[in-house]
């Protein structure tokens, strides 16, 4: 055993399977016992306390997201997510304009609304009689997600599954921590296909509409000031280079953050029938999006279950964090998942609590320079999806023939959310968490 083993035993133990399976029992006892551990079969260093988290993801100067050793820009080139300092506040600039809060409900909330109209008409038709069964995360979240992020970016609705399956190379790509070299292959090749298929609209070759991200990037508009430019507002403007890495950057976000979000939320709630049918009362009762309970259960359920469990810094000098020496370049993997089970920050914590009146601390979209750039996004399709759902279809409970829990060390979301509606029948108690 070497001597970082023998100093973190626990830390030893821990492995990808056991993480992809159920994190939470490994995050209390390392919380516990060491919440700064070396992980030898990670490779990484792991702190699992909120307040180390924080501190961490604040510190980007000595802990930087950009180094050559980052996957997600080995596959994409050098964005906004591993660049620090004034890079990334340059591209930051160009980037985030469309994902305001404001702009988006102004410019998608009727789109949103649309395709969740058609979605649920497709599923409201085929449940009629004794009623329906349908996989929420594929029949909802994820063309929801796939065509919502069409509209920011300006990209065609029918282009969505060629988006989808490039979007699936990457999540692999990203997810290879066994490094297979196929794996990595094509990702790359991917994001090249994804290029070539950009690079007309931001030419101009190709139309987009007005207001659209890429509309943005094609003209030298600051997206914070509509009609002031960039030359009069400060930064240089980005290569085509930069705007293909971090469009890149922008589609996957806007798609696993959202898919995996919601259908995590569908899950957590599911899981909770006593919730389940207040959130249906409370959305057939014609309640605004985003209020009443609705706010809670999105916010705890990114809390209990955050789609995105971790994120990589890399030490850029000599640290220590509580007390323990970490090297420089070595990696510190924040356990995003961990944080939000916290007991010092959050009672209970491995309760799901829809009323939970600090829910919002969660990390879900991670902390400091580098938070989400979509959280808004995620939240106005959350915000509807589960209010059309609930509201839409009566009944509706996890298929006990079809069950599925959440998987996945980095991105953990069910692989499926099958449901039934229609007649209301007793919960099955075999798919509630124990």
């Amino acid at each position: 055993m070497s001597g970082r083993s023998a100093r973190f035993p626990l830390g030893a133990r821990v492995t990808f399977e056991a993480l992809a399976d159920d994190p939470y029992p490994i995050f209390h006892e390392l919380r516990r016992a060491e919440p700064v551990t070396w992980a030898p079969e990670l490779g990484m260093w792991m702190l699992t306390r909120r307040d180390d988290i924080v501190a961490v993801l604040a510190d980007w100067e000595r802990f930087t997201t950009d180094s050559p050793e980052s996957t997600i820009r080995d596959i994409f080139g050098s964005h906004m997510l591993t660049t620090d300092g004034d890079e990334q506040i340059r591209y930051k600039r160009r980037f985030i304009g469309p994902f305001r809060r404001g702009r988006l409900e102004e410019n998608l909330l009727g789109t949103v609304r649309g395709v969740l109209d058609d979605l649920m008409g497709e599923l409201e038709v085929e449940g009629h009689g004794d009623g329906g069964r349908a996989n929420l995360r594929a029949r909802i979240a994820r063309p929801l997600s796939v065509r919502s992020i069409c509209r920011v970016l300006g990209l065609p609705d029918g282009d969505g599954p060629r988006l989808l399956a490039w979007y699936d190379h990457f999540a692999a790509a990203l997810e290879n921590f066994a490094g297979d070299p196929g794996v990595r292959a094509t990702g790359k090749k991917a994001a090249g296909e994804f290029r070539d298929y950009v690079t007309p609209f931001l030419r101009g070759d190709r139309e987009v509409p007005a207001g659209s991200m890429i509309a943005a990037l094609r003209s030298d508009e600051d997206p914070y000031r509509p009609g002031h430019h960039v030359a009069r507002g400060g930064g240089d403007p980005l290569s085509e280079t930069e705007m293909v890495a971090n469009l890149l950057l922008v589609l996957f976000g806007g798609i696993e953050t959202t898919e995996s979000m919601i259908g995590n939320a569908f899950w957590a709630v599911l899981s909770h029938p006593e919730v389940a049918e207040r959130l249906a009362a409370e959305s057939s009762g014609g309640t605004r999006a985003g209020g009443g309970l609705l706010s809670g259960v999105i916010e705890e359920s990114m809390r209990w279950e955050p789609a995105v469990q971790s994120c990589m810094r890399w030490a850029t000098e000599d640290v220590e964090i509580r007390g323990v020496p970490i090297a420089r370049g070595e990696i510190v993997h924040c356990m995003l998942g961990a944080a939000n089970r916290d007991p010092a920050h959050f009672a209970d914590p491995d309760r799901f609590d829809p009323e939970r009146s600090n829910a919002r601390d969660h990390l879900a979209f991670g902390a400091g320079r580098h938070f989400c750039l979509g959280a808004s996004l995620a939240r106005i399709e959350a915000e509807q999806a589960l209010t059309r759902v609930f509201g839409g279809l009566p009944g509706l409970r996890l298929d006990a023939d079809r069950p599925a829990r959440p998987f996945g060390h980095e991105f953990r979301t069910p692989p499926t959310v099958w449901v039934r509606w229609g007649s209301r029948r007793r919960p099955d108690r075999r798919l509630l968490p124990a």
